[in-house]
């Protein structure tokens, strides 16, 4: 949103203007003067100024705009450094008499002295078409749900702050913003972006399988690495999101590497002073509010505070929830190289907790079935109340300590706590499933009550604490990166049973404890890392590293989860990660890129939680990918396929242990090939319309198996229509495809031995959002941005089965393993919002 008018040139100073920026998708969002852009580096040597310009519009994806003979036969000095493009532009422009002045767009215009119009004889109607020409494909990328760069190293997808403005309503959890990308699927059975996504699959790795950070820091939950959609940054406080689909190269720290890296970036600070309220009602009797707050250019920094609470009943029955999310962060400029950045998020959430449920059910009690209202059941709303709490702050140092070198630092903590209740099986609507039975200490039977509700009472919590540390030495042939992950998670988990009938007492079972498990470990990770970005010639970097992996769990159970028996255990996980990356621009707006790399999942918590603690190597992965991405005037595509050796797969088996018997123990066994195709691209139409699609063909089956990967979809894709001419009203009208899919991959054989087989086949699903608003800018003189907006999701109100949840914990007629349990799409629901920033 737009907080102060921005320098207009007039038409005759657009006269033959060129765009330099062959390189049409930028790694930044164009921001429309509201906030400080993030930095690019650049590695510019001296050479002719047109040249320069030209490679810094490619590396940061801005429109810059100049006249040949206004430039001329100017030289610009070397740059070198991590700065913003218009510091950068400043500094190439030095001594010659030029300035670059910043455009609504968030592109330049480069002046002569006093603003000397280039060409001033051309007519204006040709300066506008030469205009038009240049910028309709940018400008309808920054609407589109994804932009590739030109210089990247593996398939990346960048969803810049245009898109999520325009497309994502301001409560979202972060599923909601990345469903459109190329290989993504994910699923919220509650309404989109509200409450906890059940699937987010990224070529078929699952969530706890692909790293997730938060403006560069990685974090995930102790046990297995997975993320509570929920508990995370709601779209008002981002700016972009980069989703990488590969292991990265040697610079990309995190446990999870294995699968991927979706990185969400906080929002910077507005460059002026403002108040934004901002609020959503819709479907489901959603009510939300909030209200950023910018300072502007102070003496203590640039700072903002964003702060919002929502209250929604859910799409599913007696699945409410309630949230309060908060932001602040202020950069403050302590030189003119060091920059000294401050942030804090929390966010509390309250909701009940469904499980999936029968086909029968679902038949009986509607496509929306999710929990009942009768106490006297186990699927009693009442009975499966979920409080997430979670944080994130860091400071960030950066500064350059020399000419040719910088230092960064980010310390960091953040924490997550899951205090909840539910029945034993919450989709149980069968009075007989009932039940709840009474020991002494001593293991005595003492009574049983039929029809009270089984249940358990459980909390999860961690903190995580860690620093990351980078240094990038500028050479002639290229940059030395060096640095240092080093993180450690304090967790703390146990759940006992208890009587939801009789307010939730404790139960002692046979053992004569209630406790199911009680569970402290300590996780110690750390990973430095060396790369050398080398650009042996004109337009081509490599990019070689070695990175290795450090993870320690020091496991202390007094309870063992399984086994319920005590265990004081430690197990250490390494790995080395080599990886070479290259990228060659083979013309101007079309490069090629190629990389191998091998990651690493740390073994997760579960290698604990068996009778007999084997030795398990952690589970890596060999990828192979290679890409293209070609940009022109009004058109963008991008292709790539890729080849996963995915090793070591952590199953559960029985062995013979002599002297004491068959015992449980995890083993690494096998492992599965991952590979597919994928494409994604854009036509700018003209007059703000823009196509945009992505298309992905995706497979990973076990090793020496025809058995699937579970809830990997065979075909991803998505297509739109999207209308943004920059002067106000805008639309989008987005599908998504998603092919057949498994709902399980393995299962138990007699001898107790895991064995890969697929189970509930789930069938292709198709939805489509639209969205449509109108930006009015500079309102009565008080108001500088006043933006009303519709959003409406899976629009032709599809109730498709869309994944399998499980199965009910009791045996009943035909399923002697429990009924299987099933999500459906959640229906057609619409959302306005309206957004206003004074002054």
């Amino acid at each position: 949103m737009s907080r102060s008018p921005s320098p207009h040139p007039s038409p005759q100073r657009l006269a033959a203007l060129l765009v330099i920026s062959t390189a049409i998708a930028g790694l930044q969002p164009a921001h429309a003067g509201t906030a400080t852009p993030a930095p690019v580096t650049v590695h510019l040597r001296a050479q002719p100024l047109a040249e320069s310009l030209e490679e810094l519009a490619r590396i940061s994806g801005r429109d810059i705009l100049f006249a040949s003979s206004e430039i001329g036969n100017r030289r610009a000095p070397a740059v070198d450094g991590t700065l913003s493009v218009e510091d950068a532009a400043t500094r190439l422009l030095q001594g010659s008499g030029l300035h670059a002045v910043p455009q609504h767009d968030g592109g330049f215009l480069i002046e002569g002295p006093a603003g000397t119009a280039p060409h001033p004889n051309q007519s204006a109607r040709a300066a506008q078409k030469d205009t038009e020409e240049v910028t309709v494909i940018r400008r309808a990328e920054r609407l589109a749900p994804s932009t590739v760069p030109l210089t990247i190293t593996e398939p990346t997808s960048v969803i810049q702050k245009r898109f999520i403005t325009n497309n994502i309503i301001p409560l979202a959890s972060v599923d909601d913003i990345i469903k459109f990308q190329p290989s993504i699927w994910s699923q919220n059975p509650n309404g989109p972006g509200m409450g906890k996504a059940e699937t987010i699959s990224l070529r078929g790795f699952q969530d706890g399988q692909y790293n997730m950070t938060f403006d560069g820091i990685p974090f995930g939950d102790a046990s297995d690495l997975h993320h509570t959609t929920s508990s995370l940054f709601i779209s008002h406080f981002l700016d972009q999101v980069q989703v990488d689909r590969g292991p990265g190269t040697a610079s990309t720290s995190g446990n999870a590497t294995f699968g991927g890296t979706i990185g969400f970036e906080s929002r910077a600070p507005a460059k002026q002073f403002g108040v934004t309220p901002y609020g959503t009602y819709g479907s489901f009797n959603t009510r939300a509010g909030g209200v950023e707050i910018d300072s502007g250019k102070t003496r203590f920094g640039s700072m903002v505070l964003d702060v919002q609470h929502e209250e929604t009943d859910g799409y599913l029955t007696g699945s409410a929830e309630r949230r309060s999310n908060l932001l602040f962060k202020d950069v403050i400029d302590l030189g003119e190289h060091t920059t000294l950045t401050l942030l804090t998020t929390y966010d509390k959430e309250w909701q009940y907790t469904t499980q999936g449920a029968t086909l029968a059910e679902y038949a009986k009690y509607g496509n929306n079935y999710g929990l009942c209202f009768d106490r006297a059941l186990q699927c009693y709303y009442g009975y499966n109340p979920s409080t997430y709490q979670s944080d994130f702050s860091y400071v960030n140092l950066k500064t350059r300590l020399a000419p040719w070198l910088t230092f960064e630092n980010k310390l960091y903590t953040n924490g997550f706590v899951h205090d909840y209740t539910e029945s034993t099986d919450a989709s149980q609507n069968d009075a007989s499933a009932n039940g709840v039975t009474f020991y002494s200490t001593a293991g005595k039977k003492l009574a049983t009550y039929k029809t009270d509700i089984p249940g358990k009472y459980a909390r999860a919590s961690f903190r995580d604490y860690g620093d990351t540390m980078r240094f990038r030495a500028s050479t002639p042939v290229g940059d030395v990166l060096m640095g240092v992950w080093a993180d450690v998670q304090d967790d703390r988990r146990y759940t006992y049973a208890v009587d939801l009938s009789q307010g939730a007492i404790p139960v002692p079972g046979k053992n004569g404890s209630a406790y199911s498990y009680d569970i402290s470990d300590l996780n110690t990770t750390v990973q430095p890392y060396l790369e050398f970005d080398w650009h042996p010639m004109k337009g081509m970097t490599v990019k070689p590293g070695i990175k290795y992996s450090y993870f320690h769990r020091d496991y202390d159970a007094a309870i063992n989860k399984s086994t319920k028996v005590p265990l004081n255990d430690q197990q250490t996980f390494t790995s080395w990660q080599p990886s070479i990356a290259i990228n060659q621009i083979i013309l101007p707006g079309w490069s090629a890129y190629g990389q191998i790399a091998r990651g690493f999942l740390a073994p997760p918590m579960s290698v604990f939680q068996t009778q007999n603690v084997g030795s398990v190597r952690p589970e890596t992965t060999l990828n192979y990918q290679v890409g293209t991405v070609l940009q022109k005037k009004r058109w963008t595509v991008s292709a790539d396929a890729y080849y996963i050796d995915f090793s070591n797969y952590i199953a559960s088996a029985q062995i013979n242990v002599p002297g004491i018997g068959t015992q449980s123990t995890s083993v690494n066994s096998g492992g599965a090939v991952y590979k597919g195709l994928e494409i994604e691209g854009q036509y700018a139409i003209g007059a703000g319309f823009s196509l945009y699609g992505n298309y992905s063909v995706n497979d990973a089956q076990y090793k020496h198996t025809q058995v699937r990967v579970a809830a990997t979809p065979n075909v991803l894709a998505s297509f739109g229509l999207l209308y943004d001419n920059g002067k106000g009203p805008y639309f989008s009208l987005i599908g998504k495809f998603v092919g057949n899919h498994w709902g399980l991959d393995s299962t138990t054989d007699s001898d107790g031995h895991t064995v890969f087989a697929n189970q509930y086949r789930i069938g292709s699903t198709a939805t489509a959002d639209l969205a449509l608003g109108w930006h009015f800018h500079h309102l009565a003189g008080f108001m500088s941005d006043l933006t009303p907006s519709l959003k409406i999701a899976n629009l032709f109100d599809s109730h498709a089965i869309s994944d399998f949840a499980g199965n009910q914990s009791a045996a009943s007629a035909g399923y002697p393993d429990g009924a299987p349990l099933y999500w459906r799409l959640s229906g057609r629901s619409v959302f306005f919002n309206l957004s206003m920033t004074l002054p």
